[in-house]
């Protein structure tokens, strides 16, 4: 953190599942359940790449499920009953917020599900908001879009970065997430980050810029 000079009125928000947390194949699992229940056949790893979109009803409606609220219901429901773990670098988001920079949820799962994973793996008190289920993005991410000169959102589908963009926010992307990363810069990624240990270099970097 040395030589951080983010200003502090700063915001960071965050997607969730394939974010802040490494779960796409405990995101694959859950979703190959809500299929089996349904007859549908399950995805490969390539196939739920290619196939997990949000909002989650489109996707659902377009791989057959036209009910899509029990799908989603369901799926939440596998996905708080698995373990999963944090993205490397959570101590630059202890940082981060030690520092004054304001740090939020954006999540299409349920609230429930995220706030298990939150205590799960001791990362509760982080957050001064958490919107789950967020069902329209860009407009959640509007409502949040106070007067901080600059503020960031974290993603890992093409549709994080699109609604970033829509909404006045810097779109940061993350590698191993739900999408691969070619479909995050098409979509208007400015960085790929592996680690959380990147994002202050990222921060301060265009707060010194502005």
């Amino acid at each position: 953190m040395t030589g951080f000079a983010a200003d502090r009125g700063t915001t960071v928000l965050f997607d969730w599942n394939g974010t802040v947390v490494l779960d796409a194949e405990r995101a694959r699992d859950a979703l190959n359940r809500v299929l089996a229940s349904h007859g549908l056949a399950a995805l490969d790893v390539q196939g739920f790449s290619r196939e997990f979109h949000l909002p989650m009803a489109a996707m659902f409606d377009r791989l057959g499920i036209p009910e899509s609220a029990p799908a989603e219901r369901a799926w939440n429901s596998h996905m708080a009953a698995a373990e999963t773990s944090a993205r490397e670098g959570v101590s630059a988001l202890r940082s981060l917020h030690a520092e004054g920079i304001r740090l939020g949820v954006i999540s299409a799962a349920f609230e429930h599900a995220v706030r298990s994973d939150m205590v799960a793996l001791d990362l509760l008190g982080l957050w001064e908001s958490v919107d789950a289920p967020a069902t329209d993005k860009l407009a959640v991410l509007k409502g949040r879009r106070g007067l901080e000169e600059t503020a960031y959102y974290v993603g890992d589908t093409a549709y994080d970065m699109r609604c970033a963009l829509a909404a006045g926010f810097i779109p940061v992307g993350v590698d191993r997430g739900y999408t691969h990363t070619a479909a995050l810069i098409e979509a208007g990624a400015k960085r790929i980050i592996s680690s959380f240990e990147e994002l202050p270099a990222i921060i301060g970097a265009t707060a010194i810029s502005a």
